[in-house]
């Protein structure tokens, strides 16, 4: 049985005992003494705690002084009563304390569980290989499915009609770099050399209409990104700005590379909301940035519309 139900079976069957006692005195003396109209309640019962036990009514003479021995019961009656209060905060409180023991305990126990949840998830992503790199072109950051590694300037082989350039220039590497801004020369010659190759920074090229029409001139920022752990493949696809079902699109824009009549580059990726490095509005003769648009007669199925500037994703898994 909880304590708070004993306590309290306990008070209800003394009172009940000390109520019986004192009616019956009281009873005796109205005998004596005779009776008034004033009645009152007595309890008669075994003490248990039930809603079983009779009542019955009394007629006291309350106009007779009492003795000395009723009006001293009527203090214990009063004290009995105070006591029975006393005893039931008591027991209410030690329930209470109780309780919120027993309340804590449980939040302990709860909270050591988020924690080894929460290591068992750290320790499991520990295990997951690094994730992939990639460049965003075109951008001085990462998306928030990827770390930045280091931020760049774009960079590639010299522009320009190939018929209007010696031919010297045609040469160089076809792909486009992403340069560190910080660069570590292991040895200084400061002048040009015929017998190297060459590299040059990268600039926005879109005359007449086109994503790029604002940065005309302007030369290209990048980014190098590394993607959350686990992650270990990237593809960039062309055509589209969605992924497979199970990849995860890093960003989507344009695609892009040098000019249909300049020295062939590769096709990267252009963030479609790209910036630039400031101070870099003029025009000049160096590595450049054209959309790709589609020409449907040259073998293309007819969902690709001539003039159509196309789009990309970069996707990893």
């Amino acid at each position: 049985m909880p304590i708070s139900h004993a306590a309290r079976h306990i008070c209800k069957g003394f009172l009940r005992h000390t109520y019986t006692t004192m009616t019956t005195q009281f009873q005796n003396e109205s005998e004596t003494r005779g009776t008034s109209d004033v009645k009152y309640l007595v309890f008669s019962g075994d003490g248990d705690d039930t809603d079983n036990d009779q009542r019955k009514t009394y007629s006291v003479d309350m106009g007779a002084t009492p003795g000395f021995c009723t009006v001293q019961k009527l203090w214990i009656f009063v004290f009995l009563q105070a006591l029975m209060l006393v005893i039931l905060a008591v027991v209410i409180g030690v329930h209470i304390n109780q309780t919120k023991a027993e309340t804590e305990v449980r939040f302990e126990k709860l909270e050591g569980r988020i924690v080894n949840d929460t290591k068992n998830t750290s320790e499991e992503d520990q295990r997951k290989p690094a994730g992939v790199t990639y460049v965003r072109w075109g951008r001085n950051e990462c998306p928030d499915t990827a770390d930045l590694v280091y931020i760049g300037v774009a960079a590639g082989g010299k522009g320009g009609e190939v018929e209007l350039e010696v031919i010297e220039h045609v040469g160089g590497g076809s792909n486009y770099l992403c340069l560190t801004r910080n660069p570590d020369f292991n040895q200084s010659v400061a002048e040009e050399q015929d017998t190297r190759s060459r590299i040059y920074g990268a600039e926005y090229r879109s005359k007449g209409a086109g994503p790029l029409n604002n940065y005309h001139f302007h030369d290209a920022p990048c980014a190098l990104c590394q993607s959350q752990a686990g992650r270990t493949q990237s593809i960039m696809i062309p055509a589209t700005t969605y992924c497979p079902t199970g990849w995860t699109r890093e960003y989507s824009g344009y695609l892009a590379a040098a000019r249909w009549n300049h020295p062939r580059t590769e096709y990267v990726c252009l963030d479609e909301d790209p910036e630039t490095i400031p101070d870099t509005a003029e025009k000049d003769e160096i590595s450049l940035l054209f959309h790709v648009e589609v020409v449907s007669s040259q073998g293309l199925p007819s969902e690709y519309v001539t003039g159509q500037d196309l789009t990309c994703a970069m996707c990893t898994i």
